[in-house]
């Protein structure tokens, strides 16, 4: 029976320990970074509430075209002391004091409705279509930070992908450059090597742990770059395990470039903004028009004048009113107004040319990427067979120290490369697609499909 005990207590021991002990964070990829960094990016949250601002304000301009109704009520005490009331008009059928004198404390008071409906209000009216307008462009930009942000993640999250393999080129540099060392110091301890073989293996090893200090600072900083972004610390990162090159579809710059002309926030932004100045010059200029509003009011008031007398008036008219002379605030107005308009266009008009030079940049970069990486790709391939050659041929005395110290130097060079090319290519996808203004988080989950766990 205590042995039977004595075993549940270590089964349940077994499992509170399973549960409780601390289980390896599950590596980060990049869709995740991505909702991480949106979840908390001030940029994008400034944007959204630029656009709350830009639809609380379309509201405020579409009110003045709305009813306006207004209520008001008073309460009083008031001590009335009325005296000579209808000397002024004694008559014969109106004898003297016929009228008494009135003194008396009461309450009095009144209340009032009123209604005012705008009929014809230019101005009103183009204000509103301006409002339009700069919610579009609000819209947009909230677009176009998203798209930004994609970028910035995906620039920072590759970016640690590359300072980590570099730092694990540095790291098997200086691996294989110490074992060089010990050979060379090995030879010339037998006598079958040289001081200079010696000094030059060790200057290289030097060189690399320097190297490797460097890489090490550099993923650093990579982390705190991811890190500034997604407000989280950044552990481990799934990684790319093998790629194929994809160049551009279409494989044609100007298809790219009727695309970012249509979809790109940003300029879709910039003619939202140039349409809301036009309005402005519209508006503007329609101060001059009359404006005509339709009233309506009722009101009460009793004890004014006398205690017991109750004023009851209903009324329903038109108003007109039309500036004659303002001073020349009018064409002041409609002046500053067309300046800014023409200020807005010229404005799209540059985005639009570094939109197209951007467009352009994107799609010859990332092309040049697709031949670089796939002939990286065999130079990485040579380099590795020529100094397993090399290696071999200085083990049967074939080949020199210094020949062995080369090769490595070379395979270390193409090795950092090919990484760095690899990256760029998946960083080189993202800016094409973003430079024609179609960068979607589908395309972040896509890429995210190629990422793999790596285990070093």
């Amino acid at each position: 029976m205590n042995e039977n005990i004595r075993n549940i207590s270590s089964v349940i021991l077994l499992a509170f320990l399973c549960i409780c002990a601390p289980r390896p964070a599950s590596a980060l990829d990049l869709l995740s970074a991505y909702r991480m960094a949106a979840a908390t990016s001030p940029m994008l949250k400034e944007a959204r509430a630029l656009l709350e601002a830009d639809i609380a304000a379309r509201r405020s301009a579409k009110s003045a075209l709305l009813p306006h109704i207004g209520a008001g009520a008073e309460i009083n005490y008031q001590d009335a002391d009325i005296s000579g009331f209808g000397e002024d008009f004694a008559s014969p059928a109106i004898p003297p004091n016929a009228f008494g004198d009135i003194n008396e404390q009461y309450y009095g008071g009144n209340y009032s409705v009123k209604l005012v409906q705008p009929l014809i209000a230019g101005e009103s009216w183009s204000a509103l279509k301006a409002a339009d307008s700069r919610v579009a462009a609000g819209r947009a930009a909230v677009v176009a930070a998203e798209q930004d942000l994609i970028v910035q993640v995906a620039d920072a999250y590759f970016g640690v992908l590359n300072a980590r393999a570099e730092a694990g080129v540095a790291r098997s540099q200086k691996q294989l450059l110490k074992e060089i060392l010990d050979q060379a110091q090995a030879n010339l301890n037998v006598g079958t090597g040289d001081i200079i073989s010696l000094k030059e293996a060790q200057a290289r090893f030097d060189a690399a742990e320097s190297s490797l200090i460097g890489a090490w600072n550099g993923l650093e900083v990579a982390r705190q770059q991811l890190r500034s972004l997604t407000h989280q610390p950044v552990g481990k990162l799934l990684d790319i395990e093998t790629l194929e090159p994809e160049g551009p579809l279409p494989d044609a710059v100007d298809p790219w470039l009727a695309t970012a002309r249509d979809y790109r926030p940003a300029l879709a932004q910039a003619r939202e903004q140039m349409n809301a100045a036009a309005r402005q010059v519209e508006a503007a200029e329609r101060v001059r028009w009359p404006d005509m509003n339709l009233n309506a009011a009722y009101g009460f008031n009793k004890g004014d004048l006398f205690p017991s007398v109750e004023n009851r008036k209903g009324l329903v008219g038109l108003t007109v009113s039309v500036p004659l002379y303002t001073g020349g605030q009018i064409e002041a107005n409609v002046g500053q107004a067309k300046a800014q308009a023409e200020a807005v266009r010229y404005r799209l008009d540059g985005l639009s040319d570094q939109v197209n030079l951007g467009v352009e940049t994107a799609f010859a970069n990332l092309r040049t990427s697709v031949a670089q990486l796939r002939a990286l790709a065999r130079a990485l391939e040579s380099s590795e067979t020529s100094f397993a050659a090399t290696r071999r041929g200085y083990e049967v005395g074939a080949r020199t120290t210094i020949d062995v110290l080369a090769a490595a130097q070379d395979l270390e060079n193409v090795r950092r490369t090919y990484y760095e090319a690899k990256y760029r290519h998946i960083q080189a996808r993202v800016r094409l697609k973003w430079a024609a203004g179609i960068l979607a988080v589908e395309d972040v989950a896509a890429i995210n499909g190629l990422l793999v766990e790596k285990f070093e």
